[in-house]
């Protein structure tokens, strides 16, 4: 077989490193889509049903209202023949009725007609001055559920939504039997304006929708564009909550609804998919067009170091072959002013300085190393930041403010910790803070998350590398709490055991296979590589590194049905000294 000259193999290396780094951005992307969409369902869903349970309070409080009305004695009045006759206490009763329907219809946010009949004497009180009540009007208009219906008012035909309570109580469609019934008028108007400040900030159009009776929209709604989705709810199958993707006017919509209280309606909420994912779009595009042209640029560049690397390769690499059969009196000839003239003078010199070579290499690799420990704690940065925005706004939205503070203080001093890269090392209590504010973070997040954190005391000074802990607690929550639904429990212990300090952190989660554990054993001491999650992977080095005796993270199944993780950190002659010191203290 022929061998790849170096134009081919930079062609080859440059295909191998682009391809997967533009399916692993790919997939990522479709994730990332994934997440916000699923983000967007619960975030609307919740916001649904806080409208919800708004509408259903305040019509709740309506009713009451109208409770209170229909016992207070002036209202009993009404159904007393004396009523009909003129006199000064006649007048009484109905001044003092007015007045108190009026101020029931003005005592809410919503604007709504109170009016109080009585079949027996003929005689009503009324909000609306515009319209006429009769045993004629009840006998046609009488309905003892919230009903949407068409009544005429003084600005012509509106909708309202209607309901009668009476007295005595029936569900019988005979008001003329009755003494008294009082008519409670909403008007749709009142729900439009809620449509409307639902809207308000928002991409989506909202709309309060019966399937008999269409929707009620926002005032300021495009009323050709809620015409078309209204026409995808005219035949849908509505059952309780729920969401799906529809397409309507060419283009896609976040469809959410909720069920309402109110007989056959329903919170509906269209919310364009485009004005989310755009700019996600707009990223992957770029990201394509920066890799065609990085591709380019290294066909370029391969072509430049053909022409002008090879050749001098070639005596660089005869040099170090004379070199290699101990030939150090050999010279490489130094011509022109190329970019390998410095490489053959100082090549000239190699034979003289390999003592002084030897030890450079040696003190290089020291910072190598030191350099590597840097790297892997690097690595390890929290990723759930966008959860803790969305998780302060939607407090934030619910009015919940002590959970807001208690939650960016925590969120504050896990940053104010995780940010402090110029130090390697900390001590341990202040590890302990830091997993103690996460753990907040998530219980506040997770309410079934419980955790338990006991390490004694005379350990908790002692000096281990930082952000050491904390991803074997984030690793415990994400694959062991999260994946359950039972009551959560992480567990953080402490203990010596002869020349290490142990940590062991443990969840009742689901556990782990047999032979899953003995593949997470075997991934610990691989070479990394793009299929394996970095995590567990960069503790177990920075243990090794740390420790020098082959001490990294060990598994075990734990007592509490989940994981448990055991860190090891090699306790020098000055923690021990320190550690015998607080003994006899103690003692």
């Amino acid at each position: 077989m022929k061998r790849l000259n170096t134009f081919q193999k930079i062609i080859v290396l440059l295909s191998i490193l682009l391809v997967p780094v533009i399916l692993i951005y790919t997939y990522s992307n479709r994730v990332s889509m994934s997440i916000i969409q699923q983000e967007l369902i619960q975030l609307t869903l919740n916001q649904q049903n806080f409208l919800t349970e708004q509408l259903d309070m305040i019509s709740e409080q309506l009713w009451k209202s109208a409770y209170i009305t229909m016992s207070d004695p002036n209202a009993l009045m009404l159904q007393h023949p004396s009523i009909t006759k003129p006199g000064y206490d006649t007048f009484k009763t109905i001044e003092a009725l007015e007045h108190h329907l009026r101020l029931q219809s003005t005592s809410y946010s919503w604007q709504y007609e109170l009016t109080l009949f009585s079949p027996v004497t003929g005689m009503y009180i009324t909000t609306d001055s515009n319209r006429q009540f009769d045993n004629a009007y009840f006998s046609e208009h009488f309905y003892t559920n919230w009903s949407y219906v068409k009544l005429d008012s003084g600005a012509g035909q509106q909708y309202y939504f209607v309901r009668h309570m009476t007295k005595p109580f029936t569900l019988d469609d005979h008001p003329e039997e009755l003494s008294l019934i009082l008519e409670a008028a909403i008007p749709a108007s009142n729900i439009a304006q809620m449509m409307e400040q639902f809207a308000a900030g928002r991409s989506g159009e909202p709309m309060f929708y019966h399937p008999d009776y269409g929707g009620i929209t926002r005032h300021l709604a495009d009323f050709e564009g809620t015409d078309h989705l209204q026409g995808l709810l005219s035949d849908y199958p509505f059952e309780g909550n729920g969401y799906e993707i529809v397409r309507s006017g060419g283009q896609k919509y976040l469809m959410n609804y909720t069920e309402s209280t109110w007989p056959g309606w329903y919170l509906v909420d269209f919310v364009p998919l485009k004005t989310v994912i755009a700019s996600l779009n707009q990223s992957l595009m770029w990201f394509y067009f920066m890799m065609a042209l990085l591709l380019l640029i290294g066909i370029g560049f391969a072509v430049i170091i053909y022409r002008s690397v090879q050749r001098p390769m070639l005596q660089l690499i005869k040099g170090v072959r004379r070199l290699k059969q101990g030939n150090y009196a050999f010279r490489l000839p130094v011509n022109g002013q190329s970019e390998f003239h410095y490489l053959f003078s100082e090549f000239n010199r190699m034979s003289e300085e390999t003592q002084e070579l030897i030890e450079k290499v040696y003190v290089s690799q020291l910072r190598i190393r030191d350099a590597t420990l840097k790297q892997l704690q690097s690595q390890i940065n929290p990723h759930f930041l966008y959860n803790n925005f969305a998780f302060i706004q939607s407090m934030t939205q619910m009015g919940n403010r002590e959970a807001v503070i208690a939650f960016t203080q925590h969120l504050s001093q896990y940053y104010r910790y995780t940010t402090r890269t110029e130090m390697t090392t900390t001590r341990l209590d202040e590890e302990l803070e830091l997993i103690q504010s996460y753990l907040e973070i998530h219980r506040m997040q997770i309410p079934r998350l419980d955790y338990d954190i006991d390490v004694p005391r005379h350990l908790r000074c002692w000096s281990i590398p930082r952000l050491i802990i904390q991803p074997v607690v984030e690793n415990a929550i994400v694959h062991g709490i999260e994946n359950s639904l039972n009551d959560g429990l992480i567990r953080v212990t402490g203990r010596m055991e002869e020349t290490h300090a142990v940590i062991t952190v443990e969840d009742n989660g689901g556990g782990i296979r047999a032979e899953d554990l003995e593949h997470l054993r075997s991934r610990m001491n691989r070479t990394m590589d793009e299929n394996m999650g970095c995590g567990l992977w960069n503790i177990h080095q920075r243990l090794l590194l740390y420790n020098e005796d082959g001490n990294g993270l060990s598994f075990a199944p734990s007592e509490l049905g989940g994981l448990k993780v055991v860190l090891r950190f090699r306790v020098q002659e000055e923690k021990s000294l320190n550690k015998h010191k607080h003994s006899e203290g103690s003692e």
